[in-house]
């Protein structure tokens, strides 16, 4: 096997080449050789080893069909690591075929992107050179958190999921003694090209945790909310109508979606909600709807959006449609905001609330909002003043 000198890899990405063909591998190298670096694996328990002990590799392009550990295997490793330059790390899938039921079970395994064994030099590079600079955008998007969290915004503890699971428990109880609403919303963030054909990455820390600020901004001092995995937030609301929640969950997904995080308008972040009511249970049955089922359903209604690189909310209809492999109608996002002034969707109250607190600067970025929603009740003193 060859691997190049390591006096150089600040130059070029490193690819590691996972199939135990050997004719294969030579043909991906002859594809990629002078414009990438790369590393040879002959199965997925070699190609699991390189990934341990060289930290240089930026994509991994993998089989599906080897001995020792396949496909599929070393991909469920890699999203499983605790190792969060490996859990993140880019995965092309090669595969001999353009069966759909095939592509659809590595993208759930959590390929980043497909490719077929017959692929073009020219497309294959462009395919790595994008996944290549996925890796590289953490910097980029570290610098541009200032579009989704304002630099003098009160940082918050989130609850911890033992918390979350308390206040949400007394929160459905309540709801079913007194016959209200009660919503599990699950939201999962994931970092895309456009061009790409398969799962989202996961996202830099930092954009994550900026999210769980913005989230905790934006539900009612009556929700809760906690992240409860590492690319994954849950939130629990009461005394809503489904419809409602419905559409604060879009906002989020459209408050997420639209943070000026980096350059590359190609480079975009999907955010996904599943959506889970109680009032998807017959009266007879509500008390069945536990906590545990019901996070359940939401959580794997969002896994599901996510896989599918879906912005928007996953309630039932769309889980059927997407179990059936047919397409969803696109999320009507509103145009982002110019830059420095990122609406985040807050409601009035919020508004209201801020300024209250002193937070005159926060307020400031949603002035228009603010005098849009207050002028109805201006001009109905002043017609008051007259009369």
């Amino acid at each position: 096997m060859r691997t190049d000198s390591p006096s150089d890899l600040s130059l070029k990405p490193r690819i590691l080449i996972a199939d135990d063909s050997r004719i294969v591998r030579a043909t991906l190298i002859k594809h990629i050789e002078g414009m990438f670096e790369f590393r040879e694996a002959l199965d997925g328990e070699q190609a699991w080893e390189a990934l341990l002990i060289d930290p240089s590799i930026r994509v991994v392009i993998s089989d599906l069909t080897m001995p020792k550990l396949d496909g599929y295997g070393l991909l469920q490793r890699i999203r499983s690591s605790r190792i969060g330059r490996i859990r993140t790390m880019p995965v092309v899938v090669v595969s001999g075929s353009d069966e759909q039921a095939e592509r659809e079970r590595a993208k759930a395994a959590g390929a980043t992107d497909l490719i077929t064994k017959g692929i073009g030099t020219a497309q294959l590079l462009s395919r790595l050179d994008i996944l290549s600079k996925l890796v590289s955008t953490q910097n980029e998007f570290e610098r541009g958190l200032e579009a989704l969290m304002h630099n003098d915004a009160e940082q918050v503890e989130l609850l911890v999921p033992e918390a979350w699971e308390s206040q949400a428990e007394g929160m459905r109880a309540s709801a079913l003694r007194q016959n209200r609403n009660f919503v599990i919303l699950n939201a999962r963030i994931g970092l895309k090209h456009v061009e790409l054909d398969g799962m989202p990455s996961s996202p830099p820390v930092s954009v994550v945790n900026a999210i769980g600020q913005l989230l905790h901004r934006t539900v009612r001092q009556t929700d809760c909310v906690a992240q409860t995995g590492d690319i994954e937030f849950t939130i629990a609301t009461g005394s809503i109508h489904f419809d409602s929640a419905r559409n604060f969950a879009e906002r989020v997904c459209r408050a997420i979606v639209h943070a000026n995080l980096g350059n590359d308008r190609n480079m975009v972040l999907v955010a996904s909600c599943g959506v889970m009511s109680i009032t998807e249970y017959a009266r007879e049955t509500a008390t069945g709807a536990t906590l545990e089922n019901m996070r359940h359903v939401a959580s794997r209604r969002a896994a599901l959006g996510l896989q599918n690189g879906i912005t928007g909310v996953i309630g039932a209809e769309e889980e059927i449609l997407l179990d059936q492999g047919q397409s969803l109608p696109a999320l009507i996002l509103e145009a982002p905001p110019a830059a420095g002034h990122a609406d985040l969707s807050i409601d009035l109250a919020t508004l209201l609330k801020w300024i209250k607190e002193g937070k005159e600067e926060q307020v400031l970025a949603h002035i228009g909002k603010l005098s849009t929603e207050l002028q109805p009740l201006v001009d109905l003193l002043l017609k008051q003043q007259r009369t």
